[in-house]
């Protein structure tokens, strides 16, 4: 967000909590995005005639997900399963339907990113709902990648997947028992070592991506860009 609103970008964001900076050109709605209808009509706002009236190119990043529940299959609560799927593949699905109806007319460049993560591809014991919630936005995405190629102005649509981030989600991590997540000593060693990225740090690697237009439909791995542009 720092890096977007330096090069003079507006940037509209949506979270539960309040912004923790304030800016000029910076436009943020407290929003619980779990919330369906809250969540839609807050983007559906953000994309009206007369912000994208002024607009060359529009970005949409479904950045909110959660990793709870840290749980084998049949164990847990559904309350947290439900809200689960809804965070992290219901509503990027329905902020890409509101975002490509919204633009529908729209000639500049649009993109939407997916945030997905390399247990899209990989299963580990625990995350059950994490990686299938992943992997079902990225095959979402890729879907939507195709039925682009049919409209006149066409929204690039890819996934991206950070890597491990010094984020909340990784403090919940590290607070789950080897019980639930075996893999949990791993993720406490990137954690004591320092090796995990900044959100900043990453933020600039996806910033690099995208000036490179790349092309839609695939899902980029940090890691890996970051060893093709060294």
């Amino acid at each position: 967000m720092n890096r977007l609103l330096s090069r003079g970008d507006h940037v509209y964001t949506a979270a539960r909590s309040a912004s923790p900076i304030s800016h000029p050109k910076l436009t943020h709605t407290q929003v619980d995005l779990t919330d369906e209808e809250a969540a839609a009509k807050w983007l559906q706002h953000s994309l009206t005639p007369h912000t994208l009236a002024d607009a060359d190119d529009i970005l949409l990043v479904n950045n909110a997900g959660m990793v709870t529940p840290i749980k084998r299959v049949g164990q847990g609560g559904q309350d947290t399963l439900h809200q689960h799927y809804k965070l992290n593949l219901v509503i990027p699905v329905l902020l890409s339907h509101v975002f490509a109806k919204q633009t529908q007319s729209f000639n500049g460049k649009k993109t939407i990113v997916h945030l997905s993560s390399g247990a899209a591809k990989n299963p580990y014991k625990g995350w059950s709902a994490y990686c299938s919630s992943k992997a079902g936005l990225d095959m979402f995405m890729r879907t939507f990648h195709e039925e682009q190629q049919d409209e006149a102005h066409s929204i690039n649509t890819f996934s991206f997947s950070p890597g491990t981030i010094d984020t909340d989600m990784q403090r919940e991590i590290r607070k789950s028992s080897k019980q639930d997540f075996e893999q949990i000593d791993r993720f406490q060693q990137l954690y004591e070592t320092g090796t995990l990225k900044s959100p900043d740090e990453v933020a600039g690697i996806l910033l690099d991506l995208l000036a490179d237009n790349p092309v839609g439909g695939c899902v980029y791995d940090a890691r890996e860009y970051v060893k093709k542009q060294s």
